[in-house]
């Protein structure tokens, strides 16, 4: 199957999430006279000079994209208000024009949802390195928990692995920088750097009494974007991120295992997978289905109406299937997770997933001026249902125990100005204890023993019924209609 390939060769723009098209014909609805007392606080807060001029001026190029591509209608005047509120407690001409431009802006977009924002031009090349799968830094995947920086997990071979860093240490600051009152894509930034250039991390870990520091030197970081093994006869592909390379990746891996043997069993591992690039999610779902809707786009630009459908090509047709899901599981990795589940090609286990249903074009606003994370549009699966908000429901749901839930965390709706989204997904087939499926052996993926039993056993009720002896407590199935 070769068809994947083509796919790959995109616009020059492949690393965004989507490409923003639209037109900007329309009269400026966005004008002088209406940004006149936020630029005119903005002139008064920064030092003077041609860097503030030149911010001065694109606060009216970005407040004119986002009110003409935006997902939703905006009201200007109230981003103005925003921006405004975060600029006039400034001191006059105390602050470096492109950090307060930063600032004013993001808080105005904050307003908006919580994934729009304004990308300066270090933090547009960082994110396009980051979506490229290589770059220096230290090898920790991160998230922000009540205005620290907790480690999700340090990645095999890196600098923090080697260091000892854990799943679930606190960090506290960066050299002397504190991380209170920083964004999570601040923090992440200073943890990026040239390779070979020493950085020092504050650490709190829970039982012990004191505060450590932990210094390291930063490294060339390549995400491995897929790996797989064969677990007897089934292929287990495991998906930790889509980026430009991912369908190519998948190719290589379908190509090597299949060499070996022919599966009878496929899982799609996509647990903590946040997303990544839109179209290699399409492509990659694309993959294992041969007919039906993948995705549709529903957003305000023409350029953000739009389905994709399934060609006839298809990778192990007829094979069964599990995807493998949690609440980390969100975005490129929801859309997949839903495509394949609501065209019948596989069964969903795991966790309900994190529920990122929305779509970020980056704009980009022409040479050192860097561009705009701006949400265009909503994604929704083959029924019309998009998991904004509520995610993906598992058609088989691995309960979790309590204070041991790898998914467990903040989800979409818990955030601030997060956009309104769908009605619950249907119930469960059934609910499961993870630990009824795992083996008695140590380090054992439990999540993984399910999903490899359910193929074994293939369909909900003959696997239900072979854990059956374990007289768990878990709730009895749920029937639905499909």
């Amino acid at each position: 199957m070769t068809r994947l390939l083509p796919l790959l060769c995109t616009s020059t723009a492949a690393w965004l999430l989507a490409a923003g098209h639209a037109s900007y014909a329309a009269a400026p609805s966005v004008t002088e006279e209406m940004l006149a007392p936020l630029t005119s606080a903005y002139m008064g807060a920064v030092k003077p000079g041609e860097e503030a001029e030149l911010h001065r001026n694109l606060f009216e190029e970005v407040l004119q994209r986002v009110e003409r591509t935006y997902a939703r209608e905006v009201d200007v005047p109230e981003l103005v208000a925003a921006a405004l509120k975060a600029v006039e407690p400034l001191a006059p001409q105390s602050g470096e024009p492109s950090d307060v431009f930063r600032k004013t802006i993001n808080a105005a977009l904050a307003t908006l949802d919580p994934h729009s924002r304004y990308l300066d031009p270090r933090t547009q090349t960082f994110q396009r390195s980051v979506l490229t799968g290589s770059f220096g830094g230290v090898g920790l995947q991160v998230e922000m928990v009540e205005g620290l920086v907790r480690v999700l997990t340090p990645m095999p071979g890196t600098p923090a692995a080697r260091a000892g860093l854990q799943s679930g240490d606190l960090i506290l600051g960066f050299d002397d920088q504190p991380v209170q009152g920083m964004t999570l894509a601040d923090a992440i930034f200073r943890m990026r750097g040239e390779p070979g250039s020493p950085i020092t991390l504050k650490i709190r870990r829970e039982g012990e009494a004191d505060e450590f520091s932990v210094s390291l030197v930063r490294e060339i970081i390549r995400t491995q974007v897929l790996t797989w093994s064969m677990e007897g006869e089934v292929l287990v592909l495991r998906l930790a991120r889509f980026t430009g390379s991912a369908p190519a990746a998948l190719q290589q891996a379908i190509a090597e295992a299949t060499a070996l043997r022919q599966p009878r069993g496929i899982v799609l591992d996509m647990r903590g997978n946040g997303g990544g690039l839109f179209r290699p999610a399409v492509t990659l779902a694309d993959a294992f289905l041969s007919e039906g809707e993948i995705v549709s786009l529903r957003g305000r630009t023409a350029s953000n109406q739009r389905r994709w459908h399934a060609d006839a090509a298809e990778y192990l047709a007829g094979v069964p299937m599990v995807v493998l899901i949690d609440g980390r599981s969100a975005s490129a990795a929801e859309l997949v997770a839903a495509a394949l589940q609501e065209n019948g090609r596989a069964i969903v286990m795991g966790e309900r997933s994190y529920g990122k249903g929305s779509l970020q074009s980056i704009v980009p606003l022409g040479a050192d001026k860097g561009a705009l994370r701006l949400t265009t549009a909503l994604y929704h699966g083959p029924s019309g249902r998009t998991v904004q908000r509520t995610g993906v429901g598992p058609d088989i749901e691995l309960v979790a125990v309590a204070g041991n839930s790898a998914g467990a965390g903040r989800r979409e709706a818990d955030r601030a100005e997060a956009l309104p989204g769908a009605d619950e997904p249907l119930p469960p087939k059934a609910r499961v204890e993870p630990a009824r499926c795992a083996p008695a052996q140590a380090n054992a993926d439990p999540a993984l023993a399910c999903a490899l039993a359910f193929l074994a056993s293939g369909k909900v009720e003959t696997f239900l019924a072979a854990l059956e002896p374990a007289k768990s407590a878990s709730a009895p199935p749920q029937e639905r209609d499909e």
